[in-house]
Order: structure tokens, then sequence, then C-alpha cells
């Protein structure tokens, strides 16, 4: 299928089938939808605990044994494994259009890599781009056949406006969502910060993988003395008398400032990768594999 520019080529393609070659070497035999869990069920292939009988219940899975050991009527439980849904949520704020190559392009390439794998794998992906609420967004997909159509949404994603992750979060999961895995891939520059969204995944009781993309620059930045700032979101522009003090207090609220959000998601048993676009895609990729969340 004709694709619309070169984001997504044939070097990446070649890529996207080592990461999935090599997935399947990280989480041996997983073939029916990579991130699930377990439920308890009156029927199903893994036998899980006993429970009392109540009247009028179906009998086919009474244990009669116990009954006739105990005389006492115990029902056979089961675990029946449930395929949770993916939500990937790729950032599309203007702040993401900085770098060559973008943070942004890099954000739709991992995203890319995410579905394919996930797609291949049978799980139910979801794409969504968030800006100052949700901007754009891809039902669930499964299957290989949904491969392109996932490249073409990526594609066609561009970048604009500002970041508010609660809006967005709280727009997406308001509507009715089963639980499932949440990649946020972001720069986190958020106005309002990131504890009161993270706090509202806790509360829809999502899992959460977090990528925080940086452009090497913006934590090493190369100044003269002086300088116009302008806000590439909110297009306020600041005059700004650069000093080394004033430089060394940036680099250590940058810094503080992701560890912030390792910690917060450390604390809930959340993953998080802290990277810059230097880093190659698929290295980024196969260290989120690592940590054990997105294949399971």
């Amino acid at each position: 299928m004709e694709r619309s520019n070169t984001l997504f080529d044939d070097e990446f393609l070649k890529k996207l089938e080592y990461l999935n070659l090599i997935s399947k070497q990280m989480v041996p035999g997983h073939l029916h939808g990579e991130h699930r869990s377990k439920k308890k069920t009156n029927s199903g292939i893994e036998f899980s605990d006993y429970r009392e009988y109540v009247s009028g219940e179906d009998t086919r899975n009474v244990d009669w044994r116990t009954f006739l050991r105990l005389d006492k009527l115990l029902l056979r439980t089961f675990e029946e494994e449930a395929d949770l849904p993916i939500y990937i949520f790729i950032d599309s704020s203007a702040s993401m259009d900085y770098g060559n190559p973008s943070k942004f392009d890099h954000a739709r390439k991992i995203a890319a890599a995410m579905c394919y794998v996930g797609l291949m794998n049978q799980d139910r992906v979801n794409l969504i781009g968030f800006n100052s609420g949700v901007d754009k967004q891809l039902s669930a997909r499964r299957g290989k056949s949904q491969v392109w159509n996932t490249f073409q949404f990526l594609e066609a994603m561009t970048t604009r406006g500002s970041t508010s992750m609660v809006r967005s979060f709280k727009g997406f999961f308001s509507s009715r969502r089963r639980r499932g895995l949440v990649v946020v891939i972001s720069d986190f520059l958020d106005p309002s910060g990131f504890e009161r969204a993270f706090d509202m995944l806790r509360h829809y009781r999502q899992d959460l993988f977090a990528v925080h993309l940086y452009e090497t620059e913006e934590r090493e930045p190369k100044l003269p003395d002086e300088v116009l700032l302008k806000d590439a979101e909110l297009g306020t522009i600041e005059r700004v008398k650069i000093t080394p003090s004033l430089m060394d207090s940036y680099r250590e609220l940058f810094d503080s400032h992701s560890e912030s959000i390792e910690a917060y998601c450390k604390k809930n048993g959340w993953g998080y990768i802290n990277t810059s676009t230097e880093t190659p895609f698929e290295d980024l990729v196969l260290q989120v594999f690592r940590q054990g969340r997105f294949l399971k």
C-alpha cells in the first residue's frame, strides 16, 4: 500500500520485523495477546479455587467427591485469561515539534513499533493523539491486517496547541473503558504538571508505561548571553539573561522533573523510561520490552 511520506520506509519496516522476532524470544510461547489478566469464572481452562454452592446454581461444577467426603456442596471455580487492551497516547502538542528529527517523529515511530508488535500478537491496540484534549483516536484494532491502518493514522497526525493530560485522560476514560495498559509517549511539558493526570489513571485502575522523550539540547541548551525565549505552546516571549548559575538551576529543575515522574511511576508499580531523541527507537522499544509490562 502506498504511504504518504517516508516516516515508515522500508528500512523502518525491517526494524519492525526484527523487533517482532526479538519480542517472541523475550517472551517464549506468547501467541494470543501479550497483555493478559485473570478473571474468575464458573467455567474455564485453569482450576482456581472452591466456593460454596448457592441454591439454584448450575451443578455441573459441583465437586461431588468433596460432597461425599465432607457432606458439603462446593463449586469449582476457574481462571479465564482475558486479553487487556493497550491504549497508546501520543503527545501531539506544539512542544513536540522540536529537534531534528523531532520529538514528534520519534514518538510516532515508537508508537508504530509498539502497535506492530501488539497487532502481530493479537493484542487490542488503541491509538490516541492528545494535546489540550483528545485530538484524534483510532479505536481498538487487532491482527496483522490492521498494521497499515495504524501507520496511516500516525502519518496523518500533526502537532498543535498546548498540553493537558488531565483533560485528555478525562475525555477518553470518562467513557467506559476496559482496564488495560496505558502507554504515554510525551515530553511531559504540561503546565499543570503530571500528578493530577496520573492520579486519574489510578482512579480508573489503569496500568501505565510512561515514555519520557526529550531533545538533548533541551537539557543542555547552547545559548548566547542574552536571548528571547518563545514558549512553543503558549506563544509568550520573554527576554532572558543567561548566566552559569541560571543554567545550573535549569538543569537541576529539568532533572528533578524527570525524577519526580519516575518516582511516581515506581511508587505505583508502573513503568518509566527517560530518553533523548538520539536513542535509536528500536533500542528504546527493547528497553520497554525488558521491563516486562508491554509483553506478558
